[in-house]
């Protein structure tokens, strides 16, 4: 799959949208067809990934406005629409929309095979624990490990933290920023 301008979660939804639509898999990918059923057109849990996260920035949005409209027909355009529906939200619920944005786009990267930009990205981040610059992306945990050999958990084991947890810490850093430089 081409990767071509992916720097934010729409993007690479679109692109994900786009080749799911126009090259369809000739076989299962991921699930697997019985014996007496022909087999999906398409890759099935790509379908799955981009239902999913519509529907997560649906329900978020709802749950803080009520009142917001449709979701538009373009799946890439569900994250303009959760922007434009919580501008008037308070600080902690567009904290967690910032969040669930860049979850989701570096969760799009993986679905995209592309764990070159999440490396980075992840490599582009302090550690929430312990404040250090060494987090390294390990593709087969889909985890960031800290590799400052004295932030370990309460076992002794390096601090790994999950897509969510490092999309939270980002958000809540950029917030901080926003901050200081409003005063």
């Amino acid at each position: 799959m081409a990767h071509g301008d992916t720097t934010d979660a729409a993007a690479r939804l679109r692109e994900l949208h786009e080749h799911f639509r126009e090259y369809q898999a000739t076989g299962p990918q991921q699930r697997h067809a019985t014996t007496v059923s022909a087999s999906a057109p398409m890759r099935l849990d790509i379908l799955d990934h981009i239902t999913a996260s519509v529907r997560e920035v649906a329900e978020h949005t709802r749950a803080v406005n009520p009142d917001a409209g449709p979701l538009p027909e373009r799946v890439q355009d569900a994250y303009a629409w959760m922007h434009e529906n919580l501008a008037d939200a308070d600080e902690a619920d567009q904290l967690r929309a910032d969040a669930i944005e860049y979850r989701q786009w570096l969760e799009h990267c993986l679905e995209a095979r592309d764990t070159e930009t999440v490396r980075k990205e992840v490599r582009k981040q302090a550690c929430p624990k312990c404040g250090c610059w060494g987090l390294m992306w390990v593709r087969e945990t889909r985890r960031a490990w800290c590799t400052n050999t004295e932030c370990v958990d309460k076992d002794g084991f390096s601090t790994s933290l999950s897509l969510g947890r490092l999309a939270h810490a980002r958000a809540v850093a950029r917030q901080k920023i926003r901050q200081a430089r409003a005063t």
